[in-house]
């Protein structure tokens, strides 16, 4: 340990901030005295149930493991964790990340500490793990119609014209289109279509419309495998030989996402990443410049809070900028690539 990591647990342990472990012998529960990595596995297991919140927790705490040298929760003191803090800080990661990895410590902290798993202070832990201050404020990335209507026509089959249907017609997540099964597409008694989105961010359960031609599409695919709306089982259906083993025969997100990265390649569009998010993204910003409020896009979407959906609001007034700005003559436009 550098001298001003060393300072500082000099400085917490005269603010009266013990190690855990002079009372592990006779306050802490036994299950928390295991490894690192043990205790770890038990809080992803019971305390996060996001697939995608837990693969990213898990990453942070296995660095978080690695720093602290393994040693179990009940052996961590206040030093420590600034020392961590002043590693995620000065790692170079996005501000964002550095949210996620010092929300990722502090959560798993307070579980095991409900538990009787150490005695670190919460007010402790929430200053030693406290979040940096940032704007973490990104355009976001979407793609224009001329590049939907590409995408559309280059999949290569009803399945992937299916998923394209549910990103860019519905705004799912790719967990939640992962996810999703035949039998959450319901048909109204007035005609319309809705998904039945079960279990999205937050584990909150949200009922999305769609219009006829992502109907269309979903039908399309569903007919071409035999099957009929309101039968079980997942919509997308995995095609790889492993398949057949697995119980639920569905595509998992890393196909998924794959699947729009080749669709998009396909598509003649180099110059951007496309990603089902990215997918989703756009969903929202034509739906509001197809005149929809913010409430109402921010119900579709899932957000639990209107701030995230007012983003997509700035997103479009700035665009309203470009008008303002000449365009440049460009002799060899036919040679950029598109």
């Amino acid at each position: 340990m550098d001298e001003s990591a060393q300072g500082s647990e000099n400085e917490y342990s005269q603010t009266r901030l013990v190690s855990s472990s002079e009372i592990l012998p006779t306050s802490i529960t036994p299950a928390f005295s295991r490894s690192w990595d043990e205790v770890v596995a038990g809080f992803l297991a019971s305390a996060i149930d996001s697939d995608g919140t837990r693969r990213a927790y898990a990453r942070h705490l296995r660095r978080a493991g690695e720093l602290f040298g393994g040693v179990p929760p009940s052996m961590l003191t206040g030093a420590q964790l600034s020392s961590f803090r002043a590693s995620v800080t000065g790692s170079g990661l996005s501000p964002s990340s550095q949210a996620q990895a010092l929300s990722a410590l502090r959560s798993f902290l307070t579980w095991t500490g409900s538990m009787g798993g150490h005695y670190l202070p919460s007010e402790v832990i929430a200053t030693a793990l406290r979040t940096p201050r940032a704007t973490v404020r990104r355009r976001y990335s979407v793609i224009t119609e001329k590049e939907i209507s590409s995408m559309l026509e280059a999949a290569p089959g009803k399945r992937e014209k299916a998923l394209l249907g549910l990103l860019l017609g519905a705004g799912l997540r790719v967990a939640e289109a992962s996810r999703l099964a035949i039998a959450d597409i319901v048909e109204e008694h007035d005609g319309g279509v809705v998904l039945f989105v079960r279990q999205g961010k937050g584990r909150k359960d949200r009922v999305v419309p769609i219009g006829p031609e992502v109907d269309a599409l979903l039908r399309d695919f569903i007919t071409s495998t035999g099957r009929y709306l309101g039968d079980q089982g997942p919509l997308l259906l995995a095609n790889d030989r492993g398949s057949g083993r697995r119980q639920d025969h569905g595509l998992s997100t890393r196909s998924l996402c794959r699947m729009v990265s080749q669709v998009a390649q396909s598509a003649g569009i180099s110059a951007k990443r496309v990603t089902p998010h990215s997918l989703r993204h756009t969903y929202a910003i034509r739906c509001l410049r197809a005149g929809g409020n913010v409430v109402a896009v921010s119900r579709l979407l899932g957000h639990s809070s209107i701030a995230t959906t007012q983003r997509y609001v700035d997103h479009i007034q700035e665009s309203e900028l470009r008008a303002a700005v000449p365009a440049l003559p460009m002799p060899f436009e036919d040679q950029l690539a598109s």
